[in-house]
């Protein structure tokens, strides 16, 4: 009876270990860390954690400043600024999705309409990215840049206005 007893406890406790494991695992999959934060450095500068293209701020600011934005990005992929605008308004395209496409583009050295083909029939951001051979990293810092150098040529624009 004390060896049933022993097995059903050893039993019980293998299960409940494999059950709890089965949980972390799952939880801890469902979150995503960028390569920056993954870091434990502990840097002031770094609390800084989201990225600028999900500020609602400068979303509106670039669509305020869309000339500003437009001769950038032809400055920025050395392309005339009429084939940047004939790409916005054949794609009726946002400011912050041709950021995203122009950098793609420049690091991947394509044309914007390959990448903009090429965008709508990837499945997944990861998939884009690689398919264009583009690291997390390399990505995302020059996204920062980009953002950066926009905003920095929009704000002697806005104080104009």
């Amino acid at each position: 009876m004390k060896k049933a007893i022993f097995a059903g406890a050893i039993v019980s406790l293998m299960t409940f270990s494999a059950v709890s494991v089965s949980a972390q695992s799952i939880n801890s999959a469902s979150y995503y860390v960028h390569p920056k934060q993954s870091n434990n450095e502990g840097d002031a500068n770094k609390q800084h954690r989201h990225h600028h293209h999900h500020n609602k701020e400068n979303n509106q600011l670039f669509k305020k400043h869309k000339k500003e934005v437009i001769q950038y990005l032809s400055n920025y992929l050395n392309q005339p600024e009429a084939n940047v605008n004939k790409v916005v308004e054949k794609h009726q395209m946002e400011m912050k999705k041709l950021i995203f496409i122009a950098v793609v583009a420049k690091l991947s050295n394509k044309p914007l309409e390959n990448v903009i083909a090429q965008k709508e029939k990837s499945k997944s951001f990861k998939d884009f990215l690689s398919n264009n051979n583009i690291k997390h990293e390399q990505f995302f810092n020059e996204m920062r840049r980009v953002h950066q150098d926009i905003i920095t040529k929009i704000e002697p624009a806005k104080t104009k206005n």
